[in-house]
């Protein structure tokens, strides 16, 4: 692999977790209720941990990594994305959340099928997984409290 290519690629996906962080940081701030503050707060730290991850890269760690299959309810196929609001409800900006990892998942999971280097391809693997768990938990999450 290109080390040129390979040193965008990672700039690009922490450029991508920096953002999430960003977003999640945002939406912990003006969440009005405890649970929402912590459920944004932890998405943030894991997003954080994603970049150090991504900055400290070990592709031996990676390639060790247990994958497991993450089930998908694709309740973000029913979901409409806006724009983010100070003063938006809860509901939104989990709607909103849902669908920045759905797109991240989409974009990892597009990048690794373009994609012939076997390295690289454990890294979009992985990267690709964290964001279907991310997506996971919050749709299970607005399944319980939004769609109940």
């Amino acid at each position: 692999m290109d080390e040129k290519k390979f040193k965008e690629i990672i700039k690009f996906a922490i450029d991508k977790e920096i953002k999430s962080y960003n977003f999640y940081t945002k939406a912990s701030k003006v969440a009005k209720f405890s649970g929402a503050k912590d459920l944004f707060s932890d998405l943030a730290k894991e997003e954080a941990g994603h970049r150090k991850m991504l900055e400290k890269l070990d592709l031996k760690k990676i390639a060790q990594a247990k994958i497991e299959k993450v089930p998908d309810l694709k309740i973000s196929d029913y979901i409409v994305d806006a724009e983010f609001k100070p003063d938006m409800p809860y509901a939104n900006i989990l709607r909103m959340a849902i669908k920045m990892e759905e797109r991240a998942l989409k974009l990892y999971t597009n990048m690794n099928k373009s994609n012939k280097d076997e390295t690289l391809n454990k890294l979009f693997t992985f990267l690709a997984h964290e964001e279907a768990k991310h997506k996971l938990r919050l749709e299970k999450i607005y399944d319980d409290e939004i769609l109940k």
